[in-house]
């Protein structure tokens, strides 16, 4: 018998966060919306932790085996973690959808309940992160599609 092999999956790194930080600082600005501080300014610390937790391991078995698992870590842990001095909700939402993007998935859904579900987050009490993160991930899963040609 042989084993399935297990899909691969594309991450987001420390350079790619740093841009979109910067896009969105610079897209905030252009809008006339609360400024973003510096990317200087982060717990670096916790950059790394964010950029390393979808690929956690333990026993030799992945912490978050889906790309629903692995994308709603992605969108908590920016959201909760107060990585960022401003802007982590903003900065949550865009790194979910790039995660999404370079593993070639989209979230179809209006613009206004994405940021709902970004702004639930916040306001979610952090101990209780086994059932947030698991209706994360089948909201995700329930709005994942393929990536359009459009984004591509």
């Amino acid at each position: 018998m042989t084993e399935a092999k297990k899909p691969d999956f594309l991450y987001l790194n420390r350079p790619t966060i740093e841009h979109l930080h910067a896009s969105l600082s610079a897209w905030a600005i252009e809008r006339g919306d609360e400024p973003i501080p510096p990317f200087s300014k982060a717990r670096i610390e916790q950059l790394d932790s964010l950029v390393e937790a979808p690929r956690r391991r333990f026993e030799g078995r992945d912490m978050y085996p889906t790309l629903e698992e692995k994308a709603a870590i992605v969108f908590y842990s920016i959201n909760k973690q107060q990585i960022f001095l401003n802007g982590n909700k903003r900065m949550s939402t865009l790194c979910l959808l790039v995660f999404l993007a370079i593993n070639d998935k989209w979230l179809q859904m209006p613009p206004d309940e994405l940021t709902a579900k970004a702004l639930w987050l916040a306001n979610t009490p952090s101990l209780d992160f086994p059932r947030i993160k698991q209706e994360l991930a089948e909201w995700i899963r329930e709005h994942l599609i393929e990536l359009p040609d459009s984004l591509k």
